[in-house]
């Protein structure tokens, strides 16, 4: 089970080993009692170079979805399950700013996380559909480090995932607009697993939607799984022009 934790913080790979056993544990028995090893990855680029590797994982597990999106497509991932709430960015600014709208974003300070992750990619591609001026962009690498820059006035506007956003908020910051949605974090099955198979880990993570399940599932952050479709990664390539 490769992971991929994305920039959403800087957890230890033994911490972030722990956050995922109980949901290894569960997939093992249903792969006919095999042990499921878990590979957390926070490096982006690292985490595609393992999932192209030669030795391919049984399964991915992603919060980069434009990443994923392009195994999908390109390298012949199958999607298993996704979380049902789609992903959008969040464009924010301190409560004080002088900044009302996306279009005034043009010529200013924008903060994005790390240039492979799915908050960036969003974030430009609403930027191009709005045919807003560009912005002068820079990148950090963890979606934490943005708000806390732009909380400090290092950064005129920032954008960040749907997590860090509901915090800003809730701290009084603002946002001011959001990326369209697309699908959030998937289990894709690697290219060559039978039919058969993906049909099975399919029906087991849709399983998982039950009471019993419920701490497996919040351990990893999600409330539920839904049938992946392949169109809907397809689709967010379309939009991110990747």
């Amino acid at each position: 089970l490769l992971v991929n934790e994305a920039v959403t913080a800087d957890l230890s790979i033994s911490m972030l080993a722990m956050r995922y056993r109980g949901w290894a544990e569960y997939l093992g028995t249903q792969i006919r009692n095999k042990q499921v090893l878990v590979d957390p990855i926070i490096d982006i680029p690292r985490f595609l170079q393992q999932a192209l590797g030669d030795q391919k994982p049984l399964l991915v597990y992603g919060k980069s979805v434009n990443q994923l999106a392009k195994l999908v497509r390109d390298h012949g991932y199958q999607p298993l399950a996704r979380r049902p709430e789609p992903y959008q960015a969040a464009f924010i600014v301190p409560k004080d700013s002088a900044i009302n709208s996306l279009e005034q974003l043009a010529g200013r300070k924008l903060l994005l996380p790390d240039t492979y992750s799915a908050t960036a990619a969003v974030a430009r591609a609403e930027i191009r559909r709005l045919n807003i001026r560009e912005p002068f962009m820079s990148h950090t690498r963890f979606q934490d480090s943005v708000s806390i820059q732009v909380a400090t006035g290092m950064a005129e506007a920032g954008v960040v995932n749907p997590t860090i956003a509901r915090k800003w908020r809730e701290s009084g910051g603002r946002v001011i607009g959001e990326t369209q949605p697309v699908v959030n974090w998937s289990v894709l099955a690697a290219p060559k697993v039978p039919a058969d198979v993906v049909a099975r880990l399919t029906d087991s993570l849709l399983g998982m939607n039950t009471p019993s399940t419920g701490p497996i599932l919040a351990d990893i952050g999600v409330k539920q799984w839904v049938k992946a479709d392949r169109k809907d990664y397809l689709a967010l390539l379309e939009y991110t022009g990747e």
